[in-house]
């Protein structure tokens, strides 16, 4: 009669195995099962009269990786996972080695802490020996989870920090999603580092506080290291937020292990701080701005216009500037009306990753609406930090167009180019040539003395309007020296009397150019020497 029970039980069990991939333990036989501890060889036999099945109860006190090796000398033998509640983790059937007629067991598990059912199962009547241990490596998960997951939706999410701190978890046979929630009280970068060990795929993703998906990515392996790898930035509002990691299935298998992750914040310091998707995104709720000051904002994944508006109240000429670390990004201004005024896609500088950008405009009276707004296509990042400002144009802040000219020299002044702005009328010089010289003069030979006074002629100089001569008794100039200054026109000789009489006088003449309250001197000439009579 025993046997006739184990036969009918065996085979609803078969049946139901073949309708579904799943199957749940008989409530009544987990009491049956023989505990086993972990790290040790448990040694069984499967006889022609014995029961078809066999369990062991394992207790996992951490979540964590269970290995599991062992042989079989027998020609078939099925194998099973079940955990506490008799819901079927895996299932195996295994067939020998017809040369060795041995089975070899080997396989392993990501499981949560708990408690769990290995069975070894008669298959197709064969009988024989089997052996096998089981090996435990915790995970030393962060948030410990408990029978299938304790943070598996965003209301049971385990709260993380943003300052760098290192979180453990698994993606475990029973335990396939794990939630981790985090709060930015500002709007900034958000850099996720992750490493998922020995996993082929994985999925991760990002949503708001309302469950709104903001991210989702599905990375591979390296096949050389046999991880994967994540380093990403993430531009957000503040606001609450939902980190979620989730098992990955498709033709190529089922993908469980190990990672690790953590996040770093860095505050972008917007000038209007938002939260929870923006406070400025359209034209009716706009930021107000003044004039020759610089504002902070940033373009985030769920934020991606900000307006801004300012007013004139008269007519002005303005540079509109903006620098953003932001790969692609748009700005536009509108009137009162909401008209366009001007509008820009810019790209930033591939060597540089910036974006600097100088817009001059004449604006007349009344209030005007500037955005800054996310750009999406092919070329690049578009979600970043940025710095706007509104200025009066002046030559620090001006694009300038420059008209030139040559100015040449003087005798007063160098010769220079002269380049002067279009737009804000900025000039600087430079192409510089030297002061022009006027020719040095010198006296007539046929100069001469009388009693106490000379006879002075020399020849004129080109351009000069006078002429300056000197004179002394003492050779050197130093001492008892008299400066008379001459109109050109139209002297070019002189009488000077009252001199000494019979007395040496070293005499010399220079022209000069006079302009204004400007002059410039020749030089000197060489000395002559006259004896009075």
């Amino acid at each position: 009669m025993k046997r006739i029970k184990i036969f009918i039980i065996t085979t609803i069990l078969i049946i139901l195995c073949g309708l579904s991939s799943k199957s749940t333990l008989a409530a009544e036989t987990i009491p049956s099962a023989l505990k086993y501890t972990l790290g040790t060889t448990q040694y069984g036999i499967i006889t022609e009269n014995g029961e078809e099945k066999q369990y062991y109860k394992i207790v996992l006190d951490t979540s964590g990786y269970i290995n599991i090796s062992g042989t079989a000398h027998m020609q078939n033998i099925n194998l099973y996972l079940y955990d506490e509640n008799g819901n079927e983790l895996s299932s195996n059937h295994l067939e020998w080695n017809s040369i060795s007629e041995l089975i070899t067991i080997s396989g392993g598990h990501y499981l949560t802490k708990g408690i769990y059912y290995f069975c070894v199962e008669k298959s197709y009547g064969k009988i024989g020996e089997f052996n096998f241990k089981i090996d435990f490596i915790s995970t030393n998960e962060t948030f410990t989870e408990l029978n299938g997951g304790s943070n598996n939706t965003i209301n049971t999410a385990n709260t993380v920090s943003t300052d760098g701190t290192q979180y453990i978890a698994q993606i475990a046979q029973n335990d396939e999603k794990d939630f981790f929630k985090f709060v930015l009280n500002d709007s900034g970068k958000i850099n996720l580092k992750a490493t998922f060990y020995r996993m082929v795929f994985v999925n991760w993703y990002l949503y708001d506080e309302d469950g709104n998906e903001l991210v989702s990515s599905n990375p591979a392996w390296n096949s050389t290291t046999e991880n994967i790898t994540v380093d990403t930035d993430i531009h957000i509002t503040g606001g609450t937020y939902y980190f979620t990691v989730s098992r990955h299935s498709d033709h190529r298998g089922t993908f469980y292990g190990k990672y690790d992750f953590t996040l770093n914040f860095i505050n972008a310091k917007e000038s209007f701080p938002e939260k929870n998707g923006g406070i400025n995104n359209n034209i009716r709720e706009t930021s107000p701005i003044k004039l020759d000051t610089t504002y902070l904002g940033q373009i985030a994944i769920n934020d991606d216009n900000d307006f801004y508006s300012f007013t004139l109240p008269s007519s002005k000429t303005l540079s509109i500037n903006l620098t953003a670390e932001i790969g692609i990004i748009n700005i536009i201004l509108y009137d009162k009306d909401g008209n366009e005024i001007f509008g820009e896609n810019l790209l930033w500088n591939n060597t540089t990753k910036k974006i600097h950008y100088t817009k001059i405009t004449t604006l007349s009276v009344g209030t005007y609406y500037l955005t800054v707004s996310k750009n999406s296509d092919h070329r690049g990042t578009f979600y970043g930090n940025y710095e706007l400002s509104v200025n009066n144009l002046t030559p620090l802040n001006c694009d300038h167009d420059f008209d030139d000219k040559y100015i040449d020299a003087t005798y007063f002044s160098q010769g220079y180019r002269l380049y002067t702005c279009k737009i804000c009328g900025y000039s600087y010089k430079d192409d510089y040539s030297a002061k022009l010289v006027l020719a040095q003069g010198y006296f007539y030979i046929d100069c001469y003395t009388g009693k106490g006074k000379m006879y002075l002629s020399w020849s004129t100089v080109n351009d000069a309007t006078g002429y300056q001569i000197r004179y002394s008794k003492d050779k050197s100039f130093k001492t008892g020296v008299t400066v008379k200054n001459i109109e050109s026109y139209p002297n070019n000789s002189i009488t000077i009397s009252k001199l000494s009489r019979k007395k040496k006088y070293y005499v010399q003449i220079r022209p000069y150019i006079k302009f204004f309250t400007k002059t410039a001197y020749g030089k000197w000439s060489g000395k002559i020497s006259l004896k009075t009579k």
